[in-house]
């Protein structure tokens, strides 16, 4: 099991008090699960992806796909093998991590016309600012929800660029606080993995930014 599902779904027992409960969360079957992946597939999801890497990427995505989430192996710095999922834990951005976590992506952005030629946080007392290719973006101001716009502004900031590079790629949401990460779908992959709702876990299903307050 995926270690990020395993420890959403072992937190949400311990505080419900049912860990030990024997419960088993229902599983999609093969063909459904292959179904969906297959789906993604033919709408590109595996392009960042190499050839020979294709295959058994495609297999890791089938099996949490049949868990009800979409993830596949992830390496030292938590960056998926399908290379659109990445770490995003709220309190890490909200400590001056916005541009590393975008640096993490900077393969995939610059693939879909991105230059970050320099990505600074310049973290201080009273406001956090991300400046990219020199241009300053605020972060927040000292006394606003650091958490919430840490990750608000890291998908606004990253897809003002994607449009700019004039990429279809958007960046999303999934999971939150300290389990946040975040994905780059297309307006089409998102908008089949919504109509996906009802087989999939709400927890992990992408988020705009647009549902994240100021």
């Amino acid at each position: 099991m995926n270690r990020l599902f395993f420890a959403v779904f072992t937190g949400v027992k311990k505080w419900l008090g049912i860990e030990s409960l024997p419960y088993e969360i229902p599983t999609l079957d093969q063909n459904e699960a292959e179904r969906v992946v297959d789906r993604l597939i033919s709408m590109g999801f595996l392009k960042f992806v190499t050839e020979p890497q294709k295959a058994d990427v495609r297999r890791q995505l089938i099996e949490t796909a049949r868990n009800r989430y979409l993830d596949s192996d992830w390496d030292d710095e938590c960056v998926a093998a399908d290379l659109r999922s990445y770490p995003a834990d709220a309190e890490d951005l909200a400590e001056g991590q916005v541009g590393a976590t975008m640096l993490l992506m900077k393969p995939v952005l610059e693939k879909e016309g991105v230059k970050l030629d320099s990505v600074v946080d310049d973290f201080g007392d009273e406001k956090y600012e991300l400046v990219v290719n020199g241009q300053r973006h605020l972060i927040y101001e000292k006394g606003q929800d650091s958490w919430t716009l840490g990750l608000k502004r890291l998908l606004e900031i990253t897809n003002g660029l994607l449009e700019e590079a004039g990429s279809a790629e958007r960046l999303y949401a999934v999971y939150g606080g300290n389990e946040g990460r975040v994905m780059l779908l297309t307006p089409e992959m998102l908008g089949y993995l919504e109509s996906l709702a009802d087989l999939l876990d709400h927890g992990w299903l992408p988020r705009r930014s647009e549902e994240f307050g100021d």
